[in-house]
C-alpha cells in the first residue's frame, strides 16, 4: 500500500509525536490535496460545537469553516480575532489549527509547504479534541490550572500546569483517543488512494 501509511501507523501505536505530523505530511503528499483539506475541515467542524460553548462570539470559526469548504480557499483576510488568546481547553490548538489550514489552502505557497500546514492543521485538531475530552471529564483542572499553574509542585518540583499537562497527556483514555485519531485519519487516506483512479 503506502510505507508512509505504515509509518504513520506504527507512530500512532506508540504515539510518537515527533515524527507523527511529519509522516502524515509524507502520506499527504501521495493523494490529492482535497483529501487531506477535508479530512482537516471534518475535523475542525466536528470541534466548533465544543469550541462556541466557551467562545459563543467567535462566529469566525465558523464561518471561515463554511468559507473554506464552499471555496477550497481562504478568505482574503483571516479575521481579527484569530489572532487572540482564546481561553479555554484546547482553544488555542484549535484556532492554530484553522489558521493553518487557511495557510495550507493558499495557492500561492509552495506544495509541500502547504502539505506540512495541512499535517500541523490536523495534528493541532487532534490536541484539541483531547484536551478537550479530557477537561471534560476533570473540569475543576482546567479553573485551578489557570488559577494556580505558574505555582511549583512540592512533590514534582514542576510547575503544577506541567503537573496537570502531563496527568492529561499520560491518562489511559487520551492515549487510546490519541492513537484512534491517527489510526482513523490513516485509514482514510488508504480509502482515498484505493479509490484514486489509475
Amino acid at each position: 500500500m503506502s510505507e508512509a501509511l505504515d509509518r504513520l501507523r506504527a507512530a500512532a501505536v506508540e504515539r510518537d509525536w515527533s515524527v507523527l505530523q511529519d509522516t502524515l505530511a509524507d502520506a499527504l503528499g501521495e493523494v490529492e490535496y482535497f483529501v487531506g483539506l477535508e479530512i482537516g475541515l471534518n475535523r475542525a467542524h466536528d470541534h466548533l460545537t465544543f469550541f462556541e460553548q466557551y467562545h459563543p462570539d467567535a462566529s469566525w470559526a465558523g464561518a471561515l469553516l463554511v468559507w473554506m469548504a464552499s471555496y477550497g480557499a481562504p478568505p482574503a483576510d483571516l479575521p481579527m480575532d484569530a489572532g487572540l488568546p482564546h481561553d479555554s481547553p484546547g482553544a488555542n490548538n484549535f484556532v492554530t489549527a484553522l489558521v493553518e489550514l487557511a495557510r495550507s489552502a493558499e495557492r500561492k505557497t509552495p506544495y509541500m509547504n502547504r502539505i506540512r500546514f495541512l499535517a500541523n492543521a490536523i495534528g493541532n485538531l487532534i490536541v484539541a479534541d483531547l484536551a478537550a475530552y479530557w477537561y471534560s471529564h476533570n473540569d475543576d483542572m482546567w479553573d485551578f490550572q489557570q488559577a494556580h499553574g505558574s505555582e511549583i509542585d512540592e512533590e514534582t518540583g514542576e510547575p503544577i500546569s506541567q503537573t496537570i499537562y502531563t496527568s492529561f497527556w499520560l491518562d489511559d483514555e487520551v492515549a487510546a483517543r490519541d492513537t484512534a485519531a491517527w489510526l482513523t485519519i490513516a485509514d482514510q487516506i488508504a480509502r482515498k488512494m484505493r479509490d484514486k483512479p489509475i
